[in-house]
């Protein structure tokens, strides 16, 4: 059995997402990240078209990120994510970012919760049955996953 979390976003890094650092830039670590989310999504039957449709949609409350390796132009990245935790309208994600996939390195990690919402009402709401069925299954398929070590971080200075 897989002991990592399931692949669902890779790309290769562009020209546009590197600072004068000559690697990635901050930002496009969160653009990779949301991409690899909006996958997510659309396996849910949210995301985009989903959120036009119905006036439900999601909504980030909280996200942390480290910066573990650099990422320079070209490399190819893969996205995995594991669900945490879930409930009625929120889940618990984590997500990782490896060069040169699950063989390679850990460049980075998202930790992040979000919340579902009514677009009309601009609240939360419930997940929508058929919705909350997927992320319930996609929970049993990854119970085998340990509980990611580095999730509840807080920032600091260590001394």
């Amino acid at each position: 059995m897989n002991k990592l979390p399931t692949v669902i976003y890779s790309t290769e890094i562009k020209p546009k997402w590197l600072d004068y650092n000559n690697h990635m830039n901050v930002a496009y670590y969160v653009l990779v990240f949301d991409l690899a989310f909006e996958k997510l999504l659309l396996s849910l039957g949210l995301g985009e078209e989903g959120a036009k449709t119905t006036g439900i949609s999601t909504m980030a409350l909280e996200s942390h990120i480290t910066y573990n390796q650099e990422v320079s132009l070209g490399q190819d990245v893969e996205i995995r994510m594991q669900l945490v935790d879930y409930d009625h309208k929120r889940m618990h994600l984590y997500l990782e970012m490896y060069v040169n996939g699950g063989g390679g390195y850990l460049a980075s990690t998202l930790e992040q919760i979000s919340m579902c919402v009514d677009l009309d009402e601009r609240r939360s709401a419930s997940f929508p049955d058929e919705v909350m069925a997927k992320i319930q299954t996609l929970s049993q398929q990854q119970s085998h996953l340990e509980r990611p070590g580095n999730i509840g971080r807080k920032i600091g200075i260590r001394k």
